[in-house]
């Protein structure tokens, strides 16, 4: 006969065999103390946190006298959408454990009952004795339709599908799981139905088919929840905006989707507390009507609103495109009235990215690349193909280039014939030191993604052996048209115009690559870049430019080439780009006797100065040297049509170069990023403008910083204040582009020396350059020093190089819109993008309770 004690329950409850937890010994204090009341228990129940993966073990229990409960919304039930039932204002619903901390019903505690420390427990079934209860105990019943007898949601009577018993799973390790689900979903671009397919879930239930059971993992649940965690994410991400350090700067750009929306993606882009610069998406959404900049300003608005950042808007990153200033224009003018136009010229940046691309295709396909494009496309549409060759002709060997590679990657057996002959050639020549290029295939330029003909002639120069070989083996067919054109094999010289191509290229996809993302340390798509690549690549363009400045005019008038008009106009175009300032380097006399500054002449590659690197960086150029024109062109070797087609491309890029870093002058912070650098300061500049209208450019840097500092930041009003310090450890500057940071640090002084002045910006510019790799961490380590000047500071590197990131997420975003996904709503798209987002980029946590 068992020795457990019967418990009657109320009334509608049937009895239940019940076995007291083992409790310590009580004391006669104890037995005369009153038991805690069924809400001070939940009171205190609320104040613990679960633990990671909590089991039913783990949520707090409810104790009277020899029973043990668990607060009914702890635990999951799937399809359970809450209590309505009106007793739930006067009571508490809890789920009964049996000593297996197993559910064995649920039951309702009267409130008014547990004040007076006499809980009284009624089955919840049905909520007639309950009601019962209150009517006799307080004759205060609300009444309800249908009086005789409430039902609540959980009623006994026919419901309309069966549901669910009470699982033992703890609500939160559901939702954990849940959250979870949405995290693969929106990272792996899957269906959202993935979970409905029967093989996954006969996976599942081996694991735990309870579990299995009580997940909602239907399509239309996946969405509901995806847009749940949405709304609920979004404080998260509002709260990191309210609590940057710097102010919110933002970039955007448009995108036609494949189910043909236009698109505006829009960015912020802020330092963190920790000083760690972020970027997070706001908004994928559906731009309506025209693309006009009055319109395009009011769809900004409308997310700065929706974000709550309207006074903390900093500056805007966006492509060139005219309408976008007239968008900047009538966005700051509603954001601030005050704002004058120069002060919006001055928040508006270009971003540098687009900038490159259109000096690439400048040299490429000249002044009208654009119009060259478009009549590719419609050649191409209409299926014109002998006038598309004949259209790509007319740009020499880089159009005779372009054309074999679309013969070979027309067809797969051309491919496959293309890839024998390389491991043919491969085995051949039997390579000991050199990498194997059999398996690599020839690239298809692609006009709209940034320097891929760069790329389609760096691996054509690759498989130079290969595309020769391949060339003479179609010849030796007996089906002509299995030839590739007399017109498109390209000579000894073509190729050699090709190497030339691909060594002025370089720099500007070098450029491309640093600058798109957020590397780690002090450089990768920072502003202060932006000014300083300019530089950098226009005298990588005078250097080509002076060496093949060289052919005389006589030369030119004997030349034909295909590209006439170009050939025509090379001569003038050399005379009119001579009117810039001249670039050679005259040193202001206190830096003289400087190591650092003693710069070459111009056409001669500057000196590397070993003593200009940080010590523990100087062993990886020790031995570096930068190579200039003269060294790496194969000019003498070329025809005079050849040297008159390179040098009408030469001038082409530098104009197009020229003309944007014109632009610059329109905002004082591009020259502010460097100045405001530690580790180059204004003594960059001065080593950099020498000449007599260049030293002009300096003191207009100088102006330019001080009204936009003493107009947004003098008096001590920084937009935001440090709550906090970190440790960082040290950080160094990327060196995957070894030739462009020696041209920095040859202009980079290495001298240490305290300044004194009286205002903030006077006794920075009176310090030397400092010896530091994180300008972030520097200017957060003398906020005390400078606390206005260092709050104009951090906005200024936490301004990107570039709108490189609306770019990645449209191509994100095509992943999610395949062909089988068209129909799904731009909501939708645009709660599983910025999820996305804010996952990857770690601004928010999916699944908390999953160790890492």
């Amino acid at each position: 006969m068992s020795n457990s004690p019967l418990s009657l329950s109320p009334a509608g409850f049937p009895p239940t065999t019940l076995t007291p937890c083992p409790t310590p010994p009580s004391s006669v204090f104890s037995r005369l103390s009153q038991p805690k009341t069924v809400a001070k228990q939940l009171e205190e129940a609320a104040v613990g946190a679960l633990p990671p993966n909590p089991t039913i073990e783990d949520l707090p229990k409810i104790t009277w006298k020899n029973r043990r409960f668990v607060q009914e919304d702890l635990l999951a039930r799937k399809g359970a959408k809450g209590r309505k039932s009106w007793i739930r204002s006067h009571g508490t619903f809890l789920v009964e454990l049996n000593y297996q901390d197993l559910p064995i019903g649920h039951v309702w505690c009267c409130n008014r009952c547990d004040t007076r420390g006499a809980a009284e427990f009624f089955s919840v079934q049905a909520t007639s004795s309950a009601a019962d209860h209150l009517r006799k105990s307080s004759q205060s019943s609300e009444s309800s339709p249908g009086d005789e007898g409430v039902i609540d949601i959980y009623s006994g009577a026919t419901p309309k599908r069966r549901r669910l018993e009470q699982s033992a799973i703890p609500r939160a390790k559901i939702k954990a799981i849940q959250e979870l689900s949405v995290g693969f979903v929106i990272d792996s671009d899957v269906p959202f139905t993935i979970f409905e397919h029967s093989s996954l879930r006969k996976i599942f239930n081996h694991f735990d088919s309870d579990l299995v059971l009580q997940m909602a993992w239907s399509g239309s649940s996946v969405t509901r929840e995806i847009h749940r965690l949405f709304e609920a994410k979004r404080d998260t991400i509002k709260a990191e905006l309210r609590n940057a350090l710097t102010a919110v700067h933002i970039s955007f750009d448009l995108w036609t989707s494949p189910n043909r929306f236009a698109i505006m993606a829009v960015f912020a882009h802020f330092i963190d507390q920790l000083g760690h610069q972020q970027s997070r998406l706001l908004a994928l959404r559906r731009q309506f009507g025209a693309h006009s900049g009055e319109n395009l300003a009011g769809s900004l608005i409308d997310i700065v609103h929706e974000w709550e950042i309207e006074g903390r808007v900093g500056c805007a990153i966006s492509d060139n495109m005219t309408a976008n200033d007239t968008c900047l224009y009538y966005m700051y003018q509603r954001l601030d009235a005050s704002m004058r136009p120069g002060d919006i010229k001055a928040r508006r940046m270009r971003c540098y990215g687009h900038t490159l691309n259109l000096v690439a295709r400048a040299f490429l396909f000249g002044k009208d690349a654009e119009s060259f494009e478009l009549e590719s496309d419609i050649n191409g549409m209409r299926g014109l193909v002998e006038q598309d060759l004949d259209h790509w002709r007319t740009k020499g060997p880089i159009g005779k280039l372009r054309n074999i590679v679309k013969f070979i990657r027309s067809s797969p057996q051309r491919s496959e014939q293309f890839k024998r002959v390389a491991r043919e050639q491969d085995h051949e020549e039997y390579r000991l030191c050199e990498e194997s290029t059999a398996e690599l295939e020839v690239v298809m330029n692609n006009e709209t993604r940034w320097n891929s003909t760069y790329m389609m002639v760096e691996r054509a120069l690759r498989k130079q052996t290969d595309i020769r070989a391949f060339i003479f083996a179609t010849q030796e067919e007996e089906d002509g048209a299995r030839w590739i054109p007399a017109e498109d094999i390209l000579s000894s010289e073509d190729w050699r115009v090709l190497g030339e191509v691909n060594e002025i290229l370089k720099p500007i996809y070098l450029q491309t690559m640093r600058t798109q993302g957020w590397g780690k340390g002090d450089s990768h798509g920072r502003l202060w870049e932006v000014l300083i690549g300019m530089e950098y690549l226009l005298e990588h363009f005078e250097d080509w430019k002076v060496f093949y400045s060289e052919v005389t005019e006589a030369t030119m008038g004997e030349t034909q080439v295909d590209a006439a008009e170009r050939i025509a106009t090379a001569s003038a175009n050399f005379r009119e780009s001579n009117g810039r300032p001249s670039r050679v380097r005259r040193l202001p006399a206190r830096f003289e006797e400087d190591e650092v500054y003693a710069l070459p002449q111009q056409s001669q590659p500057p000196r590397f100065v070993e003593s200009a690197l940080p010590l523990h960086s100087r062993a990886d150029y020790s031995t570096a040297e930068k190579r200039s024109a003269s060294e790496t062109s194969q000019k003498s070797t070329l025809p005079a049509d050849h040297r008159a087609y390179i040098r009408a491309s030469i001038n082409n890029g530098w104009k197009k170069l020229n003309e944007y870093y014109d632009k610059l002058g329109e905002s004082p912070l591009f020259a502010a990023a460097i100045i405001l650098h530690p580790r180059f300061g204004i003594s960059w500049l001065e080593a950099t403008w020498v000449s007599e209208e260049q030293l002009a450019w300096v003191r207009d840097a100088k102006a330019g910083i001080k009204d936009y500092f003493t107009r947004w930041y003098d008096a001590n009003q920084g937009l935001c204040e440090e709550t906090r310090k970190y440790d960082a450890a040290p950080r160094t500057m990327g060196q995957e582009d070894d030739q462009y940071t020696q041209w920095i640090n040859s202009k980079t002084k290495k001298a240490f020396a305290t300044g004194g002045s009286v205002g903030e910006l006077e006794r920075y510019l009176g310090l030397e350059p400092q010896d530091t790799q994180d300008a972030i961490q520097w200017w957060r380590d003398h906020r005390a020093s400078f606390p206005s000047l260092s709050s104009f500071a951090l906005d200024v590197f936490a301004i990107p190089a570039m709108a490189s990131d609306c770019e990645r997420q449209f191509s994100l975003a095509k992943l999610t819109l395949t062909s089988q996904r068209l129909s799904m709503g731009a909501d939708t798209l645009e709660h599983v993008q910025c999820l996305k987002n804010w996952v990857r980029q770690g601004g928010i946590r999916l699944g908390s309770w999953v160790g890492s």
